[in-house]
């Protein structure tokens, strides 16, 4: 059987974002940020690195567990999340938990 993410361990408020074309007061095209709102999630810190070089580099690397929701399943990975300490880019989301249980997994790295 598997293990199911209890309501108590989504302890972290982040804010999910995308990025839309609009027009400035000059009428030029510009990505701006829009909010898609508050989710409720368990952030888990995975240690990364890259190699550039020759030289080791630490990466900002991290995964985000929270409930089941279908626009960021189809559309995540155009998305980025802000929390406490940074901006993080979704890279790619599995579903996990059983049935009625399921959750996203959201892969992300940091976005400077």
């Amino acid at each position: 059987m598997e293990k199911v993410p209890y309501a108590g361990l989504f302890n972290r408020e982040v804010e999910f974002f995308k990025m839309e074309k609009q027009n400035t007061p000059t009428s030029e095209r510009a990505s701006v940020p829009v909010s898609l709102g508050k989710k409720r999630v368990q952030r888990i810190d995975v240690s990364g690195q890259e190699e550039e070089d020759g030289k080791l580099m630490s990466l900002s690397v991290c995964k985000f567990i929270m409930r089941f929701d279908r626009d960021i399943l189809i559309n995540g990975t155009k998305y980025y999340i802000q929390d406490l300490d940074g901006k993080y880019q979704v890279n790619s989301i599995n579903i996990t938990g059983p049935g009625r249980n399921r959750f996203l997994e959201l892969k992300c790295s940091s976005r400077e």
